[in-house]
């Protein structure tokens, strides 16, 4: 059964996900290279070394928080800062995500 506004068929699908890589670029050009890695990823996981949200598994992921990378770029502020994130197990990454990014292949797809 298709749900409206997905497209039903894999190359449909397949398509509109090239489509969307091809429009955002690789995670470089996102702004995610050297520095990212360097000054944000290991600043706050190495201030935050318990995941804050559950309080109890190993911090393995840098997350911007309460502003995401764009918003701050777009304030002039530097997204590379770690004082702008927070540090979270994989789960909580995960789940925090999908509620305040909410996406997938259909997201900006032109139907």
């Amino acid at each position: 059964m298709s749900r409206p506004g997905k497209p039903t068929c894999t190359q449909c699908r397949t398509r509109a996900n090239r489509d969307l890589r091809q429009r955002r670029g690789n995670s470089h050009r996102q702004g995610y290279g050297r520095a990212h890695r360097q000054r944000f990823r290991q600043g706050v996981l190495t201030r935050d070394r318990i995941c804050v949200v559950c309080r109890r598994a190993p911090a393995t992921e840098a997350d911007h928080y309460p502003l995401d990378r764009k918003t701050l770029t777009q304030m002039g502020l530097n997204p590379n800062d770690p004082e702008y994130g927070r540090g979270l197990c994989h789960s909580c990454h995960s789940s925090e995500s999908a509620r305040h990014q909410p996406g997938g292949w259909w997201k900006g797809a032109p139907w």
